[in-house]
């Protein structure tokens, strides 16, 4: 029995689901059985009662849940109080981000941190949005700071910002030039979208969604640099946070317009912690810069410790 079967444990009868279980983990459904039966050997009791399409603690389940919490509360509390002691001393601080929000949001905060604070060894890693919830879990990066932000049992959100999301074009599609449209000009386009796993792809779906609008998506990347690119040559058009293509438009390689019911069309970005993790001092004077307004912050000086792990994924 590990820290990591209790937790899967708990998912199990907080969500009701083996499927759900399984992806709040990032294992398949088939482990959590495996780990299920294996618990209900060692202690020679049924946990969990299933039928009727229901999962349900047992009451030995029950005791077992309430037990299982407690030591992850307390295991969690335990690694937070020995992480900040160790970054107290070492004045470290790793944030994992997505190349879409580190790139164009969070770099003049990056900038800025540095050049206040030349003592803190600030390492940014841009990686997958799934990598930056499980290393934020396990305790490997203090921070993650991620688009449309999901909830999680171990994570704490803290709202970020709200990006604009504009519609996006080849500068001789139909529709370029135009500097407003309606969500319902989309309806039928080709559509070059991110991969589906992507927490924005599943967001731009619902609000087109909300609008009945149906796109026809041609192209998917995880990678915002190379669907901004199949934009350009003409393989559909796309949604994109406007401070992501405020470049190519300004040099004339994309074209966009803003949707109408702005206030809808927006891309939630948050930070990501570990809850229950007491922050370092570092964490904190980090912290206490994002929440100054962005026109406050500006571009230039410091340098920073980065290391994409792959071409940008978003």
């Amino acid at each position: 029995m590990n820290i990591d079967v209790l937790r899967t444990f708990c998912d199990l009868v907080d969500t009701g689901s083996f499927s759900k279980a399984a992806e709040a983990n990032y294992i398949s459904q088939s482990a959590v059985s495996q780990q299920l039966a294996k618990l209900e050997r060692d202690l020679s009791v049924q946990l969990i009662s299933r039928g009727g399409g229901m999962v349900a603690p047992t009451e030995a389940g029950k005791a077992f849940y309430e037990g299982a919490r407690e030591i992850l509360r307390r295991f969690e509390q335990m690694q937070g109080e020995v992480r900040s002691a160790a970054d107290s001393i070492r004045g470290v601080l790793r944030v994992g981000t997505i190349y879409s929000v580190g790139f164009y949001l969070l770099d003049p905060y990056v900038r800025r941190f540095l050049k206040a604070h030349p003592e803190v060894s600030l390492h940014v890693e841009y990686t997958g949005w799934n990598r930056i919830y499980t290393e934020v879990v396990g305790g490997e990066m203090d921070l993650g700071v991620v688009a449309c932000p999901e909830k999680h049992r171990s994570i704490e959100i803290i709202p970020l910002a709200s990006e604009e999301l504009v519609a996006v074009f080849a500068p001789d599609h139909p529709l370029a030039g135009r500097k407003k449209i309606r969500a319902a000009d989309l309806d039928g386009q080709d559509f070059v979208a991110f991969q589906a796993n992507i927490p924005t792809r599943r967001h731009i779906e619902r609000l087109l969604r909300s609008d009945r609008v149906e796109v026809n998506v041609t192209m998917e990347f995880d990678n915002i640099e190379l669907l901004k690119r199949a934009v350009m040559v003409g393989a559909g058009v796309t949604i994109l946070p406007l401070d992501n293509i405020e470049r190519e438009a300004q040099y004339g390689d994309l074209s966009y317009a803003t949707l109408d019911n702005p206030r809808q069309w927006r891309r939630p970005v948050g930070i990501l912690r570990r809850r229950g993790r007491a922050a370092s001092p570092a964490e904190r004077m980090f912290l206490a810069l994002l929440r100054m307004p962005q026109e406050e912050i500006a571009p230039g000086g410091g340098s920073v410790k980065s290391s994409p792990r792959t071409a940008g994924p978003s």
